[in-house]
């Protein structure tokens, strides 16, 4: 500024060196400003649409709930009766079919329906011709089987004494031997007589010779003798001369043969052979006479079998054979009913089946008591409930549970109609508990059973899942509710609609609180505590 008081513009003017081009960082940072961000908001935008919209996105099972029922229960004594239902008497656990073990024909029947029989007491008679025949047979050749046993023991005991004593080769030796010496003595001897024989052939040669030289002097009587002297001589001579060889060839063979039955005799090959084949003989023949023994007793169980007795002390339910019937026994391509003959049980082993609705099933308990009455009874009748069973009936909408009959009485008969009352079971409390509690109720109707015990449905409103969870149920409750004894809390939600087809863990969708189940209901439930009482020693004895 000047002392005119104008400002000099040239002053301000500043030099600008020539620009420079833009760097490759800020050409990266001005993309991921322009297309990054942008699209990593966009990407969050879609993320959070989707997650808001997954119920509708996603397949889930449309459901309805009923919450839990919280309410005071009064305490009554056990023994209180909790429902009825009606059954039927039946033998425990099952009737006992009384079949022929042994194919016939049934000659005659010797009870009658109702009767009381004793263990092993007759029931029917087969026609036992054809089997005492049998069992006879059996027992003949059996007979002849110990006959053969004895004979073949006896041919051991033979074989036995031949292999000690050898006689028959002893002798057979000394025999060799004997005939060895004789020879060989003759052997001995012949030299001497062969030197006799010369002897006289010498003699008789000369004698012959004088008298012919003697002429007409001799009588031709004493020429003939001398000449068959003569001859004599000299067959004698010949003989022992030919002799000689035979004797030798008879001594070395009877050596050879009292070589070879003193060697037989100390290796005794035929005594063993017979002895082994005795002693096979023997087991053979004892097997036959212990196949022979099978047959007697297959024979005389058969025969035995004619006669149909009865397997415990009880009394016939029905006959299911008359005289005259075929039986199969116990063929195996028989029909299933082709063997029986009549059915009997046990009349203190009695038990009522009873067909209990579905609703008041989570109130029966195994060991639970029951009071049974009955038309041909005046007093009721004890009964504890044994098992329920696995099928229902849809129609009756109802599924069979067995009671036991505690000494049920001679009058009451299996197919009898009696009513059963259920009583309300003993309900364990520690001392000093509170006659009144807050109880957990549920709608019967939602409690499902299977072979681990109860469980319902749970919506959980977190996950917006189905959880199954196992419950454990109480005494209290009432014609729709039943106590949950652990299981639940009072804020569960259990679900109603939609149950059949839910898996644990699926997906669900509530639609709103089922107001038809568990809200038109008395809430003061009833619950059962044992109470001290006179009898209750007995009680401890059952």
């Amino acid at each position: 500024m000047t002392m005119s008081g104008k400002i000099d513009l040239a002053q301000l003017a500043m030099e600008r060196s020539v620009p420079t081009a833009p760097s490759a960082r800020y050409h990266r940072s001005r993309w991921a400003i322009r297309y990054a961000l942008p699209s990593l908001i966009l990407a969050s935008f879609v993320i959070l649409v989707v997650w808001a919209a997954r119920d509708s996105i996603l397949p889930s099972q449309p459901v309805t709930i009923v919450p839990v029922v919280v309410a005071k229960a009064d305490v009554s004594t056990a023994g209180t009766p909790v429902f009825q239902a009606a059954g039927w008497v039946e033998p425990r656990p099952a009737p006992i079919v009384v079949s022929s073990l042994a194919a016939g024909v049934i000659e005659e029947l010797l009870v009658v329906e109702g009767q009381r029989v004793r263990q092993g007491q007759p029931i029917a008679r087969l026609l036992d011709t054809d089997s005492r025949i049998h069992a006879d047979e059996a027992r003949a050749a059996g007979q002849l089987q110990e006959a053969e046993v004895l004979a073949a023991r006896g041919e051991l005991e033979s074989a036995h004494l031949a292999l000690e004593n050898p006689v028959k080769l002893q002798a057979e030796l000394a025999g060799a031997e004997s005939a060895l010496a004789e020879v060989e003595a003759e052997l001995g001897e012949l030299p001497a007589a062969l030197d006799g024989a010369h002897t006289q052939l010498s003699i008789a040669e000369r004698n012959l010779e004088n008298k012919r030289a003697a002429g007409e002097v001799i009588a031709g009587r004493l020429l003939r003798q001398a000449e068959a002297e003569l001859a004599g001589a000299t067959a004698l001579v010949e003989q022992l001369t030919v002799r000689q060889p035979i004797l030798t060839r008879q001594r070395e063979a009877l050596q050879r043969r009292t070589t070879a039955l003193d060697e037989q005799l100390r290796l005794k090959l035929d005594e063993r052979r017979v002895l082994a084949a005795a002693e096979a003989a023997l087991l053979a023949a004892e097997a036959k006479r212990q196949q022979s023994l099978l047959a007697v007793e297959a024979a005389d169980l058969r025969h035995s079998r004619m006669q149909i007795t009865s397997p415990i002390d009880g009394r016939i339910l029905s006959l299911q054979a008359t005289p005259g019937m075929r039986v199969a026994g116990l063929k195996q391509d028989a029909r299933k009913d082709a063997s029986g003959v009549a059915t009997l049980y046990d009349p203190r082993k009695l038990q009522v089946r009873v067909d209990v609705r579905l609703e008041h099933l989570p109130q029966v308990q195994i060991g639970q008591r029951v009071r049974i009455e009955t038309a041909s009874v005046q007093d009721q009748l004890a009964g504890s409930v044994i098992n329920v069973t696995s099928v229902a009936d849809i129609q009756k909408n109802t599924l069979q549970v067995n009671v036991a009959l505690e000494d049920p009485p001679d009058v009451v008969r299996p197919e009898m109609l009696v009513q059963a009352t259920f009583l309300a079971p003993e309900q364990r409390y520690q001392p000093g508990e509170s006659e009144e509690l807050l109880r957990i109720l549920v709608p019967r109707q939602l409690v499902a059973a299977d072979g681990n015990g109860y469980f319902v449905w749970l919506a959980d409103r977190q996950s917006r899942t189905a959880r199954r969870r196992s419950i454990q149920l109480g005494p209290a409750g009432t014609a729709e509710l039943v106590e949950a004894i652990s299981g639940l809390t009072p804020t569960g939600k259990i679900i109603s609609s939609g149950r059949t087809a839910l898996t644990d863990g699926q997906r669900i969708r509530v639609t709103g609180e089922d107001p038809s189940i568990g809200r038109t209901v008395d809430t003061t439930a009833r619950v059962a505590r044992r109470v001290p009482r006179t009898d209750d020693t007995e009680n401890q004895g059952e």
